[in-house]
């Protein structure tokens, strides 16, 4: 999921709890947003650079590697570790930082659903084979070709099965 839709959908969230959790809905609606640094820190230490064009660049190409290691913020143990502190430490700051941090991986998991059960429906559809250049391939990467609104996201008209090196191109334009 683009960070552009964790921001819009998290805000929708801080907005339906802001009667509950008044001044303080911000923490969560932060950390459901900035849980994303993992992946930043992650490719600062194994890239050896603090640029950001240059992780952006290393995230935003055609079929990044979904490496657990660049998650660490999102894996259940360090979840897990955060409850128990929170629960163990009666600190409300902890449990709406886990709260914005599991709101962000329900979003991911969902996205993660979807978008494989679109590349088996579309692969299944173009059966193996690149629309752009005509050749068969064992396996097709999907490739976002209209970033739609939310709610009609994950409409099968807005995406494409192609090669690696059709959907390397198709991310270079």
């Amino acid at each position: 999921m683009r960070t552009q839709e964790h921001v819009k959908l998290s805000s929708a969230a801080a907005l339906i709890a802001l009667p509950w959790l008044k001044t303080d809905v911000w923490i969560p609606l932060a950390a459901s947003i900035f849980i994303d640094v993992d992946h930043y820190l992650w490719h600062a230490v194994v890239h050896r650079t603090l640029s950001l064009k240059a992780a952006l660049r290393y995230f935003g190409q055609a079929d990044p590697p979904q490496l657990p290691e660049a998650r660490l913020l999102h894996h259940p143990l360090v979840l897990g570790l955060l409850l128990l502190l929170a629960v163990r430490t009666h600190s409300r700051l902890l449990a709406l930082i886990l709260v914005g941090f599991l709101f962000h991986v329900s979003l991911d998991v969902f996205h993660v659903k979807q978008m494989g059960y679109l590349k088996r429906t579309l692969s299944e559809q173009a059966k193996n084979v690149c629309p752009q250049c005509e050749q068969q391939f064992a396996a097709l990467q999907l490739h976002t070709v209209y970033y739609a609104p939310l709610f009609d996201r994950y409409n099968p008209q807005h995406f494409v099965m192609l090669c690696p090196a059709c959907h390397e191109r198709a991310h270079q334009i």
